[in-house]
């Protein structure tokens, strides 16, 4: 195995259900999302495209914040400081030689 794969498991998100009309919303109950809102994930610290370079679940059409999943994402990124910190190294790049060709 390579010792170079970090595993880490991202913690999903927790909503709010939605308010049901004919009950008149008395019936509210968290449930786990979609995904981390832009807010949320703003809040701690990243920007979308990190988020999605580090395949954490993102949800586009929420617009809520909630403290809890702030604190879960703050956790993932204190565990992969070390990743998210590190300069990249531009890939070697790859020289194939065309054979010559003659013409004859």
């Amino acid at each position: 195995m390579d010792e170079d794969i970090v595993v880490v498991e991202i913690p999903p998100p927790i909503v709010k259900s939605p308010k049901i009309i004919k009950k008149r919303g008395l019936e509210t109950h968290l449930r786990i999302g979609r995904g981390y809102s832009i807010g949320e994930i703003k809040q701690a610290g990243l920007n979308i495209k990190l988020a999605k370079y580090l395949n954490i679940p993102l949800d586009m059409r929420r617009r809520s914040v909630h403290q809890y999943n702030v604190e879960n994402l703050k956790k993932v990124v204190s565990m992969l400081s070390i990743l998210i910190s590190s300069k990249k190294t531009k890939p070697a790049k790859i020289v194939h030689q065309q054979p010559n060709q003659q013409s004859q």
